[in-house]
């Protein structure tokens, strides 16, 4: 059986030096070193442009020359995705197309040939037509998406996959990871790689029974030793040991035959009662959330605000950079309570979006801008209203409650993202 495990590495571009630092020692450096000891190993691999751009910028750039190596000589393979994060079905078509060509130039300019990305990553792993149709029309190959996009509820799909899918209608490629497992690697299930084989074992999927078929995992990098420390181990036992045949996604393509599908628009942390309720990404576009509102709110308008001085003349680099680090999908996800929160990062995202609206200096209606200013105000008061009262807290609890699938929070510092 073949173990397809994909990682995602990412800092928003809002993060504080010093927890980009942390999590490079915890987690990125261990996971290069890790696969530099087992060259037999195989992984695949998006590192966002934010991130890259971090790691040059502090000098953390033995990652990013492990990277090099790992993707020259093809033991790990690129994906593509959009530089800043943003939940793709969620934003202007032309400010995704634009993310996604930022995130390969940046991407090929600091990791140079090695970077040859042939599928893609969603951020979030959030899926719509429309969003596969721009990554076809950018020539990518292959999309992973979580394992809900297939019918709207889990397990419709076994464990051990026999099959990769085709987009209805379309040449690109979907697969479809394993939301079991990946939770189990993410929430401390699996410490090692004893109780991950066993649960292999389990579902049918022991070393006896043969190498056809594969598991599909994916998970955020940060996993392997910052979020949950120790969770390396996992990959230096399978690695080592040998017991699982490990393969890039692309390198699935030449192996299992094809199937089309239709999935439905989803997120990797999307659970059924949501798309029941037609709400296919809860983190960050939650009916009865006014700060979720008002968010998109201000961004449509910083968004208008951009595309109507460039129409009009050029836009200063800075100000326009406003909008892409503004539409990073962190400042949502952690004014969702669900269950993440934090007020900090709901105003770094409110900074980047006005700090837009007010750079375009001319053009611009005087109540356009005051609607703008009056929403950026909101935004945090609320927040911290919200916050203050412990309403956040109860919202959390609850959350975590009906959604007994995310066994715990994480482990964040301060203001950190994943």
């Amino acid at each position: 059986m073949i173990w397809a495990n994909f990682i995602h590495i990412y800092q928003p571009p809002t993060q504080k030096r010093e927890i980009v630092e942390k999590v490079y020692a915890e987690a990125y450096k261990k996971i290069v070193d890790i696969l530099s000891t087992y060259p037999d190993a195989r992984l695949t691999v998006n590192i966002s442009a934010t991130l890259t751009e971090q790691l040059q910028k502090y000098r953390l750039t033995y990652v990013l020359d492990k990277l090099v190596e790992l993707g020259e000589s093809k033991q790990i393979e690129f994906t593509g995705s959009a530089k800043f994060h943003p939940i793709i079905p969620l934003i202007h078509a032309r400010e995704a197309e634009r993310q996604i060509t930022l995130n390969e130039e940046a991407n090929r300019e600091i990791l140079g040939s090695s970077y040859r990305p042939k599928g893609f990553f969603l951020p979030e792993m959030c899926y719509s037509r429309s969003a596969a149709e721009i990554v076809e029309k950018l020539k990518y190959e292959w999309l992973i998406i979580d394992e809900i996009a297939y019918t709207g509820r889990l397990g419709s799909l076994e464990a051990k996959q026999s099959k990769v899918y085709k987009l209805r209608d379309s040449k690109l490629k979907i697969f479809f990871k394993n939301r079991r497992f990946s939770g189990g690697i993410t929430y401390g299930s699996f410490p090692n790689g004893a109780d991950f084989l066993s649960a292999c074992e389990q579902e049918g999927m022991g070393r006896e029974e043969g190498s056809e078929g594969y598991l599909l995992t994916g998970t955020d990098g940060e996993v392997y030793g910052h979020h949950r420390k120790g969770q390396e181990k996992l990959l230096i036992d399978l690695f080592k040991s040998k017991s699982l045949e490990t393969a890039t996604l692309s390198e699935l393509l030449d192996t299992f035959e094809l199937e089309e599908t239709e999935p439905v628009p989803s997120s990797w942390s999307t659970w059924e009662d949501e798309l029941e309720a037609d709400i296919p990404y809860p983190q960050w576009k939650f009916p009865g959330n006014i700060i979720h509102k008002w968010q998109w709110r201000l961004a449509e308008l910083a968004t208008t605000a951009i595309h109507q001085a460039e129409e009009q003349g050029e836009v200063e680099l800075g100000v326009r950079s406003s909008l892409d680090e503004g539409l990073h999908s962190c400042q949502w996800w952690w004014a969702s309570c669900r269950p993440w929160w934090d007020v900090g990062m709901i105003k770094d995202g409110v900074n980047k979006l006005i700090s837009a609206v007010r750079g375009v200096k001319s053009g611009i209606d005087e109540r356009f801008l005051s609607e703008a200013e009056w929403l950026a105000k909101n935004i945090v008061t609320y927040a911290w209203d919200l916050h203050e009262r412990r309403d956040a807290h109860r919202l959390q609890k609850e959350y975590l409650q009906t959604h007994t699938g995310v066994a715990s929070l994480l482990t964040f510092g301060p203001g950190e993202e994943r």
